[in-house]
């Protein structure tokens, strides 16, 4: 028999999760040539844009400049730049004609990372400046960013994490000592039922098509995905997801979860009914069924993410990654990009971190 303590414990902490608000994702602002946007935790990110003068043709850019700072007293500052690095092996950064600093280019996701006190010395520049200029070893041109709008994205940013008016801020300083926000990421808890191979039947399937709103959306080449959720004593799930349409460079889902009742007297078999979300898919809207987009499912940890782009440069739009709680799809992290105008970089809006709930083990006699 199981300790009344232990029961007490699992059964509080379902509640407690139960009982968690709904996900607010942060806004995203835009300053001229800069977007900007925190996290739930406080975390905030800055991200160059194409100019809305003169950057039409994407001649001098190749690439977004990326200010990223922690709300803690950790406080990690760091600055990305993107491109193709191709052969270079150093680079110089000028705004407005003076040198504010150079170093080593490296293959990867970012060629360019400053970090620290360094990161904070250019984000000063950056503040003053109108135009920052990234040079290779032969005084090539990489990447030309406007600064229109920087000093008010990063005075955003010390506004939003308590900042302004201390000596930690980058644009509105003060004496001020700062206290870091105590911003909690959530944390959810996952009841993971056992393990089950048992799905719907392609006839099953077929009925649940016809009775969709997706039916008159389907056209071409599509593919309904079907994978086990698992089993409860005599209950089985699985997640059903069913093609609603396509583009060029999206393709959209209707995700479903499925339920079956094993049982001598069942004759119902598999019942399906709009997957449940703690918030929509920003593809969809709150209020609405759910629309996933170019949906992906990891079987191992019960995590579903949706990408949306908003064209086809992948330059802006919104992502989503939910994981399955046993009974509903939670929130995990979301980012975005609303502007189209060469930022690759999208700006982490929700971040939550999650636990399996542990299964109870019998007290020995």
């Amino acid at each position: 028999m199981l300790p009344m303590t232990f029961i007490a414990g699992i059964f509080a902490t379902i509640a407690a999760a139960a009982a968690m608000p709904a996900p607010q994702p942060g806004e995203i602002r835009t300053f001229g040539d800069w977007a900007v946007g925190c996290d739930n935790g406080g975390n905030c990110q800055a991200v160059s844009l194409v100019p809305e003068v003169g950057g039409a043709d994407y001649d001098d850019w190749e690439g977004p400049v990326s200010i990223i700072r922690t709300a803690g007293s950790d406080d990690i500052f760091k600055i990305h730049i993107s491109f193709e690095a191709k052969d270079m092996d150093r680079y110089k950064m000028i705004v407005d004609g003076r040198l504010v600093d150079t170093g080593p280019i490296v293959q990867g996701d970012y060629p360019i990372e400053i970090v620290g006190e360094d990161a904070k010395k250019v984000a000063a520049a950056i503040v003053k400046g109108k135009q920052l200029v990234l040079q290779g070893p032969a005084d090539e041109n990489i990447t030309r960013i406007s600064l229109a709008g920087s000093s008010a994205a990063l005075r955003y940013i010390d506004q939003k994490q308590q900042r302004a008016g201390t000596d930690t801020a980058l644009v509105a300083r003060g004496s001020r000592a700062f206290k870091p926000a105590n911003n909690k990421i959530p944390t959810i808890m996952v009841d993971r039922w056992d393990a089950a191979e048992l799905v719907p039947e392609t006839s099953d399937i077929i009925t649940l098509v016809e009775n969709s709103k997706c039916k008159d959306e389907r056209y071409g080449v599509v593919e309904d995905q079907v994978f086990p959720l698992g089993k409860r004593e005599n209950r089985f799930r699985a997640l059903v997801l069913i093609s609603c349409g396509s583009g060029a460079y999206n393709f959209s889902s209707a995700p479903y979860v499925g339920e079956y009742i094993a049982n001598e007297r069942a004759t119902s078999g598999w019942t399906f009914a709009p997957a449940n979300f703690d918030r929509q898919p920003s593809w969809g809207g709150e209020g609405t069924d759910p629309v996933l987009v170019n949906a992906s499912w990891d079987e191992q940890d019960q995590t579903i993410s949706s990408y949306g782009k908003g064209r086809g440069l992948g330059d802006c739009g919104s992502a989503e990654n939910y994981v399955w709680d046993g009974d509903k799809f939670r929130l995990i992290d979301a980012s975005a990009m609303p502007e189209c105008r060469g930022a690759y970089e999208w700006i982490t809006t929700w971040r939550a971190q999650y636990r399996k709930l542990e299964k109870a083990v019998p007290a020995a006699d």
